[in-house]
């Protein structure tokens, strides 16, 4: 089962004590990455912004801090907007539970808008970037970053397996098809970048984890299948070794992206 397009098992996950110990409340996106997004996009204490998947909250208030500008988080999960309202909300920062396809803002409400990956993961990310360039102003700016595939035909059979159950078989990742799918749905892409420094360090948590998870499956304390991947069970070494293999290689990498909402209609 997917959330509006993206795995259940990220979502959950995301809200994980331990999971944001070793990944950090961005993943696979960095903090830094953020701010960096936003200082490419102009963001400034005039910008009303909308963080589409804002997760628990941290990324967002950081930004808020960072830039003197408002933001409304929206993610679909309700334990995260009550975990982010809790910690996080204040005048300048909100938080709304909605679907990330139907945000509770009026039309052309923000100057700016911040998506973390939650298009990689999406079997539809065409439904966010309608709903992206509804929420933004004419000229409006656009920032995402997602996971780049640069060639899904040099990935080992069984990582493609898992790559194609989460993006689609038909998915174009790399970094000029995420510029063909944000251009064909009305954005003008100004800036486009491989992010090799943030799928680097994704590699050293992931193999920080793939050790802990190694180790709570043998003591019987950790089953993949509590978070979806029961199908997984038995391929799961061998799948994630391969992955990490294809990071090394630069197959699996990540990128950003800041666009401008075209004004034409589409």
């Amino acid at each position: 089962m997917r959330e509006e397009g993206g795995p259940m098992v990220m979502g959950g996950a995301r809200s994980n004590p331990l999971f944001r110990r070793i990944f950090g409340d961005a993943f696979p996106s960095t903090s830094a990455l953020a701010i960096d997004l936003c200082n490419r996009g102009e963001v400034n204490n005039a910008s009303q912004m909308i963080h589409l998947g804002s997760g628990m909250g941290s990324v967002s208030s950081l930004i808020s801090g960072r830039f003197g500008c408002t933001i409304s988080g929206v993610e679909s999960l309700p334990i995260m907007v009550e975990n982010a309202n809790a910690d996080w909300a204040k005048d300048s920062v909100e938080f709304q539970c909605s679907p990330l396809h139907s945000a509770p803002f009026p039309d052309a409400w923000a100057t700016h808008l911040l998506t973390e990956s939650r298009l990689s993961v999406s079997r539809q990310p065409e439904t966010i970037l309608a709903e992206a360039r509804r929420l933004l102003c004419d000229g409006g700016i656009l920032m995402n970053s997602e996971l780049v595939i640069s060639d899904s035909s040099l990935l080992e059979d069984k990582v493609k397996l898992f790559m194609d159950n989460i993006f689609g078989s038909e998915s174009d990742l790399s970094i000029s098809g995420w510029v063909t799918l944000l251009e064909t749905n009305g954005f003008h892409v100004i800036e486009s970048r491989e992010e090799q420094r943030v799928m680097l360090s994704n590699r050293a948590k992931m193999k920080k984890a793939l050790f802990g998870t190694r180790l709570l499956r043998k003591m019987g304390r950790l089953s993949l299948s509590d978070f979806g991947l029961e199908s997984l069970e038995e391929d799961f070494d061998a799948i994630a070794n391969s992955a990490l293999m294809a990071i090394d290689a630069g197959i699996i990498s990540y990128g950003s992206f800041i666009s401008k909402r075209q004004s034409f209609a589409i």
